[in-house]
């Protein structure tokens, strides 16, 4: 239909250039950072792009008309592989082998046409040597240059809000990034607060799944009539009230990425079931449908509970527990990682400095006793009392009479005498004894320093006024 003269709107799109869309479509095709390749249904290569021939090491014009099969490509595409991909709705990825030592995340899917059928298969493949190297050099990196490897791999994996000071997160951090280079489900243990969120994220943006999404779901939050419908969507016309569209689940909805299973214990036991079913066979069954569907997911379950006893009480199934237990990331509580803390409170401290604009510096004895609480919220408790520090002191310098009471009670409960009144002596008593503490935990006046964030002259001078002194702990006691 023709427009009136007298439309005013958006101008109308040009005449379309045939040429021209075939010029763009051929760079954005070459353009492409991953190898790309058009097959056949057969496997026969029809088109490839400059990507793919320089990872394979094959001219592009060797690659056409052959079979991706073919020795002389060197993929090693097994046939059953092409099947499943013909045969599925999803993706199909493996790790293969390239030349000259070299890996890399190989993508099957088919592109379908108006009658569903296959027409192509859509080959990608992803060089992920260098990720595995990370790991590697993770793995044989020296204490003195861990530290400086973590800051490198925290910025290539784009999280900037973790912190591996210790030796324990970095072993978890280390994991994670192991477990990111496979499929299988992972289970992420430890209590409420710790972090077992951030490390899913971790594991998906490190992972080959990391161009597409991470569908977040907290099994905990969602009433449990609705649970299966959220979960695995519904047909048309399953319930009354129901979308007459019908509705696409959370697991369909994260198709090629990672879906997170947060507080995976408080999952009723009829959805356990079906979740075992997809974990088992890689389809979903929406609520009313005649027939599944398959999905391409990864699935990562979090949960601050004892699954082990909820298998022996028989609330949680046990051959799910086992489905999702095949590699378990453990992580610790803040109480078992206190050296993390001080960096922790820096970071909170200049995140918060962006929000509020106000930025706040602990004093050291302030950051001793915070160091000495057991935070049985964790790192989110941490967050709260850094926040509320940062609103609430009008100087912008945190001292000790600054901190929440409870912190201070804690602190004074672990060994200042009761019958001591005098806020001096009171502080007197506490400085001493974590002066004495990191003494003893370090063995030395310099790292005992570097541990409570302050220069080894200010360590010896007040170990000299407290009249404090100790003796190293044994390696047995450590």
């Amino acid at each position: 239909m023709r427009a009136p003269d007298s439309y005013q709107g958006e101008p109308l799109a040009p005449p379309a250039d045939p040429a021209l869309d075939a010029q763009l479509l051929e760079a954005l095709i070459d353009g492409a950072p991953d190898g790309l390749a058009l097959l056949s249904t057969d496997g026969r290569v029809l088109r490839v792009n400059e990507a793919v021939a320089n990872l394979l090491g094959v001219e592009r014009d060797e690659l056409v008309g052959r079979f991706i099969a073919d020795d002389h490509i060197g993929l090693k595409v097994e046939a059953s592989w092409v099947l499943d991909a013909l045969s599925s709705p999803a993706a199909v990825s493996r790790t293969l082998d390239l030349r000259g030592e070299r890996k890399a995340m190989v993508t099957l899917r088919a592109w379908r046409g108006a009658d569903a059928q296959p027409r192509y298969l859509i080959l990608v493949v992803r060089d992920v040597t260098a990720l595995g190297q990370l790991v590697n050099r993770a793995q044989a990196a020296p204490p003195a240059s861990a530290a400086r490897w973590w800051q490198m791999r925290r910025s290539e994996v784009g999280i900037d809000r973790i912190v591996t000071e210790s030796r324990a997160m970095r072993a978890v951090a280390e994991k994670a990034l192991q477990f990111a280079q496979v499929d299988s489900p992972v289970l992420i243990v430890g209590e409420t607060g710790t972090g077992k969120t951030l490390f899913s994220r971790i594991i998906h943006q490190a992972s080959a799944r990391a161009g597409a999404l991470l569908r977040e779901v907290n099994c905990g939050a969602i009433p449990e009539g609705l649970m299966e419908s959220e979960l695995f969507g519904y047909a048309r016309g399953a319930f009354t009230g129901a979308d007459a569209r019908g509705r696409i689940g959370l697991v369909e909805l994260a198709n090629d990425g990672t879906l997170l299973l947060d507080e995976i214990g408080d999952m009723p036991p009829m959805l356990q079931v079906k979740l075992l079913q997809f974990l088992e066979g890689g389809e979903v069954w929406p609520v009313g449908a005649s027939k599944p569907k398959r999905v391409d997911v990864r699935i990562i379950a979090a949960t601050n509970a004892a699954l082990t006893d909820m298998v022996e009480q028989g609330s949680f199934r046990r051959d799910l527990f086992y489905r999702l237990n095949v590699l378990t990331l453990h992580v610790p509580p803040l109480r078992e990682h206190p050296e993390d803390i001080p960096p922790l409170v820096e970071m909170m401290a200049e995140t918060l400095a962006s929000r509020i604009g106000r930025r706040v510096t602990i004093a050291p004895d302030a950051l001793a006793l915070l160091a000495r609480h057991p935070f049985p919220g964790n790192i989110r408790e941490l967050w709260n009392i850094v926040e509320r520090l940062a609103v609430s002191c009008r100087s912008g310098l945190v001292g000790v009479p600054d901190l929440p009471t409870e912190i201070a009670q804690a602190a004074l409960s672990t060994g200042v005498p009761r019958n001591v009144t005098n806020l001096r002596q009171v502080l007197r008593q506490v400085e001493a004894g974590i002066v004495r503490e990191a003494l003893q935990r370090y063995g030395s006046q310099t790292k005992a320093a570097k541990h409570l964030g302050v220069g080894q002259a200010t360590i010896a001078r007040k170990a000299r006024l407290l009249d404090v002194s100790g003796e190293p702990r044994s390696s047995t006691s450590e």
